[in-house]
C-alpha cells in the first residue's frame, strides 16, 4: 500500500567545506522489533520518493533511511560542486547524525549506483547487504536529458524548460551538468566493482536502455559475490514500474544466505 512520507520527513545540516540542509525520511520498524537499518539512495534528478514502495514494505520491520541527495527534491540546492567525494561525506555526516546502527543495507539506484558501491568498496565493515537498481560499470543518464542539459543555451533558459523537457526530474539544471562533469563521467565500476566484497544483490531493467542488462551483467562478472535479477518488462525504474517483484526480490535477498555466489543467474 502507498505510504505518505511526509510525516517521516526531518532535516539535518550537514557541516563541511559544501555544507548543505538535506531534507531526510527516517520511518520504521512499524511492526515488531526490527531487523535493521535501510539506507536508500536515488539516482540523478530523483529524490526519496521514488522508493515509496520500497519503503512502505521494508519499513514495516525495518528502519528505512531515504535522504533526498543534496540539490535534488526537498534538500537545499547549493553552489558546490556536487561530486562524489561530496556526495560520499553526505551519507557519511547523515550516518553519525541519526545514529545507524551498523552494519546496515544499502539500497541505491542508478548514479546512487556509484555512491552506494565506493561506500562499500571503502568501509565493508559498514555495510551488510547491498542492492544495486538499473546502475552498472559505467554510468549515465538518459541520452534526452544528457543532449538537453548540453545544450549552448543559457541555464535560465534550460531552467526554464526543465518543466516542459524534462518533466519527472527533481534537480536544477545547473545540479545535474556538475554531477554529469564531476561524477558520472570521471567514475570508473571497472576498478571499483572487483573491491566490493559485500553481498550483492543486481537488479536490471529488462528493457532499460539507460543502464542495460548487459551492463548489469558485467557488473556480476566484475563483483566477487554478486547475484543478478533481470526483472521483465521494465525500463531504468523497474522498483517503480513492477515494484512487487522487486519487493519479492529484496525479501528473498535480505532472508537468504551470505553468500550467492553457486546459486546461479537471474
Amino acid at each position: 500500500m502507498p505510504i505518505d512520507l511526509s510525516p517521516y520527513r526531518k532535516e539535518i545540516q550537514v557541516a563541511g567545506t559544501a555544507p548543505v540542509r538535506l531534507s531526510v525520511v527516517d520511518i520504521g520498524p512499524l511492526e515488531g522489533p526490527g531487523r535493521g537499518t535501510v539506507v536508500c539512495i536515488h539516482g540523478c534528478a530523483g529524490n526519496a520518493d521514488q522508493w515509496g514502495p520500497q519503503i512502505a514494505h521494508l519499513a514495516r520491520d525495518h528502519r528505512v533511511i531515504a535522504p533526498d541527495l543534496r540539490g535534488h527534491g526537498l534538500s537545499e540546492v547549493v553552489q558546490s560542486s556536487y561530486s562524489l567525494e561530496e556526495f560520499l561525506w553526505d551519507i557519511t555526516q547523515l550516518l553519525t547524525q541519526l545514529s545507524v546502527d551498523e552494519p546496515f543495507i544499502m539500497l541505491a539506484h542508478s548514479f546512487g549506483g556509484p555512491v552506494a558501491i565506493t561506500f562499500a568498496a571503502s568501509q565493508p565493515q559498514r555495510v551488510s547487504r547491498l542492492v544495486l537498481i538499473a546502475t552498472g560499470p559505467a554510468m549515465h543518464i538518459n541520452p534526452l536529458h544528457e543532449f538537453i542539459v548540453k545544450l549552448p543555451v543559457s541555464l535560465g533558459a534550460l531552467e526554464r524548460l526543465r518543466p516542459v523537457v524534462m518533466p519527472k526530474t527533481y534537480a536544477p539544471v545547473f545540479v545535474i551538468q556538475k554531477i554529469l562533469a564531476g561524477t558520472l563521467f570521471r567514475w570508473d565500476g571497472y576498478k571499483v566493482l572487483p573491491r566490493v566484497t559485500t553481498p550483492t544483490l543486481l537488479i536490471a531493467g529488462q528493457w532499460d536502455f539507460i543502464a542495460t542488462a548487459s551492463q548489469a551483467e558485467e557488473s556480476r562478472r566484475l563483483m566477487p559475490n554478486a547475484r543478478l535479477e533481470v526483472v521483465r518488462y521494465t525500463r531504468h525504474l523497474p522498483h517503480l514500474e513492477r515494484p512487487d517483484a522487486v519487493n519479492r526480490l529484496l525479501d528473498r535477498f535480505l532472508r537468504g544466505p551470505r553468500s550467492w555466489r553457486g546459486e546461479g543467474g537471474g
